[in-house]
């Protein structure tokens, strides 16, 4: 009888361990650290930092600028415009309204 289990058993050997391979193949493809799903999260995760890298640029440009403004030609539209935003100053004459955001 137990020679008999033992046979059927050495028989199957094969199909079940190709069996077991298969379905650890297929489970790491699909949900391993570098399986499908992850490589999806990777090209979304790799989406947001290009607009973040985009809109750093961007925003190095602009203080570029300003910085160009201040000093390297001194722009005196570019200065009035900042101290008189920051100083709420004006020249004679001239009406100061100042515009609240109700947010």
């Amino acid at each position: 009888m137990s020679n008999n289990i033992l046979s059927q058993v050495s028989k199957k050997k094969f199909p079940i361990i190709i069996f077991f391979i298969s379905i650890y193949f297929i489970l790491n493809f699909f949900s391993g650290d570098r399986g499908l799903l992850e490589f999806y999260k990777k090209q979304k995760l790799l989406e947001e930092y290009k607009t973040k890298n985009q809109n750093l640029k961007k925003e190095v440009y602009s203080l570029e600028k300003r910085n160009e403004f201040l000093s390297v030609k001194i722009n005196q539209d570019y200065l009035d415009q900042l101290y008189r935003d920051y100083f709420v100053l004006g020249k004679k004459g001239e009406k100061i309204y100042i515009i609240q955001n109700s947010k």
